[in-house]
């Protein structure tokens, strides 16, 4: 018995030892499976504000441990502050359902939506796995300038319709052409199935927007982020190759004026547009054209002539620079120009003065709304695009030209150029008529072409690309001090449009007559290289005695720099108080006289600065368009350093304001104006030779 119970306690401590060894491993086994759970990556796209943002996100089992964005093109300061503060919210609150970034809308929802699709692909979601509720959606969203209704008919497993039902987008830029947002992205999302297509670049806003209303319909269907967004696909690249008479480089107002010229002169004909519409600057412009002699002129009633017009235009010459044969045959033919607009479709809707000194009336407008305002230049853009294309005429949109061909003569015979897709476009031509725009968003060439450097509002396809191919043939590139320059104040939206009031210099000082027209008096102060000047009014019992909406509602802001005397505003603006005392004091004693003695100021328009509040509005310069560029003579040709034309080579518009301004800009409707009459001759002499 006790042999037993000796061998019953070893087998017992035996038992024991295996049992604990057990336990011990499973707990490591325990431990060693979850330290064991590997971290996985999944990545969703969707389209922001500039472009396409991409979210990287990384799950260990079922939680977030990391939130890459990637967004190159979102705005600097507004998109950007979504991609460095949203990724830390998601991954605290595990979740995309967090609150947007206030101010960067747009790129919050489309970070949002491709983390969504990251978390869907994590789950195993496909298009193919999620139903929809049959049914016709609406929803509204924000376009470009102002609200949008979307409306999006789908089935259980297809997008059947899209349709925008109303908008106030930008004519010639969101809608009203055969390629432009409203009519082209709902085709394209019904098509390819999915929200991931490609944008209309140069029209983001608007193409977004579509997306985020179609979003908004599909997800009331109940798709899922990862059906929305499945990856359109894309062509492999190929090559392409063209042959023409004559190939057009830009697609604004110049380039359609010379395409349709081209056309009408019986010769085959391309236009290249890098992007995605044409319409380059001219689009985001007024739409108006400065001219003298016309048919609307006529039946206004007002007297006006071509000698008249040139006098008007080289009485700013005062530096020499303008060739006066462009001018006077800029005067001359320009009535002939608006004839043959108004033969493709444009139509002059009212004709009036940009200032009140500009007279007689010479400013013919495009615009249905008879305005002057940017964002209208879709009246001259869109009809002479659809007269191009029922002509016959080749459009590549999306197609950067990048090379100029030449043999071995060095005589221009076509381009090469790059698509969407990336594929290589090869154009042989008899002749290369360059309208590509200025360079105003490129910083390195308004950094080496500008020696004043405002902030530029040109278009995104103003990058000097015409500059640079044709710089590499031996063109000559004339580099121009002249800007169409003006100082803004975007708190209050004032133009430099208003008379009345007082403008002073960063040193408190006064340099010129406040009643002229916006870009003469702007010349005043880049010649001082002031980087800012200020509008100095005043309010007494909270009246404004100035005319001007925007100055009255300029004293009403919160933020508005304001003081109790002189002394205590140049201080808060940084001028020297006795200066700007003394400034005031002689333009006061000015406008009790009546005559501006000091810069000819009409009496009418001199208001005193008196009251028991100041007011400064600070301005900053802002350049529409840039002058100078390649040298050309009056038929259009490139011309080389030798002042020899470039055989083959042509060029008009921004990329070629050389001769026809100096420093200062005469008026609104110039640039227009020139950019139609060279492409006109240029295209005619390009036909001839």
């Amino acid at each position: 018995m006790q042999c037993e119970n000796v061998i019953m306690t070893l087998e017992g401590r035996k038992m024991k030892k295996i049992t604990t060894s057990l336990l011990a491993l499973l707990m490591i086994l325990s431990v060693t499976a979850c330290s064991s759970v590997q971290e996985e990556t999944f990545e969703g796209s969707a389209q922001g504000y500039g472009g396409t943002v991409t979210a990287k996100v990384t799950f260990k089992a079922d939680k977030m441990t990391s939130v890459a964005v990637v967004a190159p093109d979102e705005t600097e300061g507004v998109g950007s502050r979504a991609v460095e503060e949203l990724p830390e919210k998601i991954v605290a609150a595990n979740s995309a359902d967090v609150d947007v970034c206030a101010g960067a809308t747009m790129t919050s929802k489309a970070i949002l939506s491709a983390v969504k699709q990251a978390i869907g692909k994590k789950n195993g979601e496909t298009g193919s796995t999620t139903a929809m509720t049959e049914g016709t959606y609406s929803a509204v969203v924000a376009g470009h300038n102002g609200e949008m209704t979307v409306e999006t008919t789908v089935d259980s497993t297809s997008i059947l319709e899209v349709k925008i039902i109303s908008h106030t987008e930008t004519y010639g830029i969101g809608y009203g052409s055969v390629m432009t947002p409203v009519e082209v992205l709902p085709q394209r999302i019904v098509e390819h199935q999915t929200l991931n297509v490609d944008n209309v670049s140069a029209a983001t806003v608007t193409s977004s927007a579509i997306k985020a209303g179609v979003r908004d319909c599909l997800t009331q269907a109940g798709a899922s982020e990862t059906a929305m967004s499945e990856a359109a696909p894309k062509a492999n690249p190929t090559e392409a190759e063209y042959t023409v008479d004559i190939a057009v480089i830009g697609g604004g107002a110049a380039g359609l004026t010379a395409a349709n010229t081209a056309l009408d002169e019986g010769k085959t004909v391309l236009l290249v547009e890098k992007m995605g519409i044409t319409g380059g600057s001219t689009v985001q412009s007024g739409g108006n054209i400065f001219a003298a002699g016309t048919s609307a002129q006529k039946a206004n009633g007002i007297e006006d002539s071509a000698e008249d017009l040139n006098q008007f235009l080289m009485s700013y010459d005062e530096d020499q620079l303008l060739n006066a044969e462009m001018i006077q045959d800029y005067a001359e033919h320009i009535a002939e120009d608006l004839d043959y607009l108004a033969d493709q479709g444009v139509q002059v809707t009212y004709v009036t003065t940009a200032q009140p000194t500009l007279t007689p009336n010479r400013l013919h407008l495009t615009s249905p709304k008879n305005e002057i305002a940017s964002g209208i230049g879709g009246g001259i853009t869109v009809p002479l695009t659809k007269s191009m294309l029922e002509k016959g005429g080749t459009l590549l949109l999306e197609t950067r030209a990048e090379a100029l061909l030449t043999d071995e003569q060095g005589q221009v015979i076509g381009v090469q150029a790059v698509n969407q897709s990336g594929e290589t476009v090869t154009i042989h031509a008899h002749s290369v008529i360059l309208t590509t725009g200025g360079y105003g968003s490129n910083p390195e060439m308004t950094a080496r072409f500008a020696s004043f450097n405002p902030i530029f509002n040109s278009a995104a396809s103003s990058t000097g690309d015409g500059l640079t191919m044709a710089g590499e043939v031996g063109a000559q590139i004339f580099d121009s001090n002249g800007l169409q320059l003006q100082y803004v104040d975007f708190n209050t939206g004032e133009t430099g449009s208003t008379a009345s009031g007082l403008v002073v210099d960063m040193q408190g000082k006064r340099l010129a007559n406040e009643h002229s027209y916006q870009s003469v008096s702007a010349e005043a102060f880049k010649r001082e290289n002031s980087a800012v000047n200020y509008y100095i009014t005043a309010t007494k019992d909270g009246v404004c005695a100035e005319p001007y909406p925007t100055v009255q509602y300029g004293v009403t802001l919160e933020n508005a720099v304001k003081a109790s005397s002189l002394e205590e505003l140049a201080t808060l603006i940084k001028v020297d108080p006795a200066v700007l005392k003394a400034t005031v004091e002689r333009y006061n004693d000015l406008c009790a006289k009546g005559p501006d003695e000091d810069f000819a100021k009409p009496a009418d328009w001199m208001i005193p600065v008196e009251g028991d509040t100041y007011y400064a509005f600070a301005r900053y310069p802002v350049a529409a368009a840039t002058f100078g560029g390649l040298v050309i003579d009056a038929q259009g040709r490139v011309l080389n350093q030798d002042n020899k034309p470039i055989s083959g080579l042509y060029a008009a518009g921004e990329v070629a304001l050389t001769g026809v301004f100096a420093n200062v800009y005469p008026s609104c409707g110039l640039a227009i104006g020139n950019s139609i009459h060279m492409a006109r001759n240029a295209a005619v002499t390009a036909c001839g030779e």
